[in-house]
């Protein structure tokens, strides 16, 4: 996509940073090299409990990215946990995608899908419980009600159950948590309510509760496995060293990733071929049960601690860097005025993320300035500017390139040497968004939480850059105002000298001359009397535009007065101000034809060229150039009365 010249995967999946994601991702790498494929990220962040603002501008991203120039497509609609999101991500794909859409970790109707049969997978981790234990008073913690994964699991249990001839108490067996750690107390409560009936199995549909619930009994006082066997299900880490390891189900995220990418190359192989087929494919994949300590049947090994602890070791070594890192970036981003700051923070901080080999930042773009410089916008548009690079870990500048947001990046990032995988994530708050990032991971590298926060610091980065330039335009704005004539639109007293001072200082270090023009309307009392003060009014406009189109570029213009009027033309002779003062009479005179008045407007004017050196007084200028205005006037009217 990013110019066309090779076929382009979108992949849609939430959080990016847990078990699966981080197993898709490896594989998305390899199968990108196999089948020569750019392969485009389009992640979120957002889980079912967490539900703010930040998640909801997050559903932003399925109208975002270009669905109908992708030539095929990898979903994950289970992985999207707030309410909306997967509804919405489907419509989006029926509605827009021209290209072939397969479900990964989810079984539908509307696509190609390769899942794990939760039934497959999951029955022989209850038949192990049921048959090898003997076990008859089986519980189940399930997740929240409406999780796709917890609820198959879920059936799975029942089924098995029922075919072994028990009954499932659907008040005292079945329970319900969040999928996480600190369900524990409340799944106890429910399960050991009745003292006489306790269960001897809990079966969990995540690891997370299950380590959360061995927590609990054990605050109880109540083993496991001794007085009751807990298993679990993901088969992640190592989560908690004084819990006993789980019994568990692994899934084989990185295979369903491997069949989804094959099946994608071969529907795109076939359109191109003009070869058609109907229906939608379903590929199952069972898993693999996983013997720890909590049913019995597992152990850790002499050498596990020493393992877990390196493991641990390292990995607290890197979240305190990382949390060292993002106070400081966040110190330094918040303190950018303007895109230049960021851009040198951003490379500074380069060696904060050794496992980024490119990144991309794009903003969104509404147009040019009067300069031709881009004007960033608060939400999205169809046109983005690439303004920071780096590639192969190196400073590659700001491009300031712009182009169709469509193509997610200039033609510049192509690498015809080699597929890529682009981790993409939308920079926003609240109401606004100010465009994305694109990563680009060392090999073997894979995406963590780090890049949420990171998202985050730089889009409150760019929401301050935006206010701050939304009050310095304020500023400027109510500045303007206060050294600008309403009427005329030319400056007042106090503008003229806040823009005279600086060429004022230059001028007469370097004893260089100086024009001083005044200027005096005419008849301005008749006019008034005769026709009203809003033909006075007329007259002074004209008068103004007049002196502003007779001007030169670098003339200083002001109304000082009610009816009177000055220009500083720095660096002129008198041959300058003589050309510019018959300018002036000649607009004034064509204006008045122009408009074709039964008045006209009339106006004196006399000019003093002055030498200026460390003693010369702007003061002193204007006073000697009215003193001439006012000579040239009595001249003027003297010649009216003759």
């Amino acid at each position: 996509m990013i110019s066309g010249k090779r076929k382009t995967v979108g992949v849609f999946l939430c959080k990016a940073y847990s078990l699966f994601d981080n197993a898709v991702y490896q594989a998305l790498e390899q199968e990108a090299k196999k089948h020569d494929f750019d392969v485009i990220v389009f992640t979120t962040v957002g889980y079912f409990s967490s539900q703010n603002e930040y998640d909801a501008q997050e559903q932003g991203m399925f109208a975002f990215a270009p669905i109908e120039q992708l030539d095929g497509i990898i979903a994950a609609p289970d992985t999207y946990e707030i309410e909306g999101f997967r509804e919405q991500l489907h419509n989006e794909l029926i509605r827009r995608a021209k290209c072939p859409v397969v479900a990964i970790r989810h079984l539908g109707e509307k696509y190609d899908c390769v899942y794990v049969d939760q039934g497959l997978a999951f029955r022989p981790l209850l038949q192990h419980l049921l048959d090898y234990h003997g076990l008859k008073r089986i519980s189940f913690l399930a997740g929240y009600k409406g999780h796709p994964d917890s609820e198959l699991r879920l059936k799975a249990f029942r089924e098995e159950m029922t075919a072994r001839g028990l009954t499932v108490d659907e008040e005292k067996q079945v329970t319900y948590g969040n999928m996480w750690l600190n369900c524990g107390q409340k799944a106890y409560e429910d399960l050991f309510s009745d003292p006489e009936d306790t269960p001897q199995a809990i079966v969990c549909a995540n690891d997370y509760m299950a380590v959360g619930m061995m927590m609990t009994l054990r605050e109880k006082g109540i083993r496991v496995p001794e007085d009751v066997i807990v298993t679990g299900y993901d088969n992640v880490p190592s989560i908690a060293l004084n819990e006993p390891t789980l019994t568990t189900v692994e899934q084989d995220f990185t295979e369903m990733t491997r069949i989804a990418m094959e099946e994608l190359d071969r529907q795109i192989r076939k359109r191109e071929t003009a070869e058609t087929e109907t229906g939608n494919r379903k590929i199952p994949l069972g898993g693999r049960l996983i013997f720890g300590e909590s049913c019995g049947c597992g152990c850790r090994g002499d050498d596990y601690y020493v393992k877990i602890s390196a493991q641990r070791g390292r990995q607290v070594d890197i979240m305190n860097t990382r949390e060292v890192g993002m106070t400081y970036l966040t110190i330094e981003m918040n303190a950018c005025d303007d895109l230049k700051d960021l851009h040198r923070v951003l490379v500074d901080k380069m060696n904060d993320t050794p496992s980024v080999r490119d990144y991309y930042l794009c903003l969104f773009e509404k147009g040019k300035d009067d300069r031709g410089e881009p004007v960033f916008a608060e939400e999205m548009t169809d046109t983005a500017c690439l303004v920071h690079v780096m590639r192969d870990r190196q400073d590659h500048g700001m491009p300031m390139i712009t182009f169709d947001r469509s193509q997610l990046l200039p033609e510049m990032a192509e690498r015809t040497d080699e597929a890529q995988v682009f981790f993409l994530m939308l920079l926003h708050q609240r109401e606004n968004a100010y465009g994305y990032s694109m990563f680009h991971y060392q090999p073997g590298e894979v995406p963590s939480n780090f890049f949420q926060h990171w998202n985050i610091v730089l889009s409150g980065a760019l929401s301050n850059m935006h206010k701050r330039n939304e009050l310095m335009l304020l500023y400027e704005e109510r500045r303007l105002s206060s050294i600008t004539d309403v009427m005329t639109r030319l400056l007042n007293r106090r503008g003229l000298e806040e823009q005279l001072m600086p060429v004022w200082q230059q001028l007469c270090a370097r004893r260089e001359n100086a024009a001083f023009v005044s200027f005096d309307m005419d008849w301005l009392k008749q006019i008034n009397d005769n026709y009203g003060h809003q033909a006075g009014d007329y007259a002074i406009r004209l008068t103004g535009n007049a002196i502003r189109r007779a001007a030169p570029k670098d003339a200083i213009l002001a109304r000082v007065g009610g009816d009177e009027f000055l220009a500083v033309l720095p660096r002129a002779n008198r041959q300058d101000a003589d050309r510019f003062m018959d300018s002036f009479q000649r607009e004034l005179e064509l204006l008045n034809r122009q408009e074709d008045r039964a008045f006209n407007v009339e106006s004196s004017c006399g000019a003093v060229v002055f030498k200026l050196n460390s003693l010369s007084t702007i003061e002193e200028c204007i006073q000697k150039s009215d003193e001439e205005m006012y000579r040239e006037k009595d001249k003027r009217h003297a010649c009216r009365k003759n």
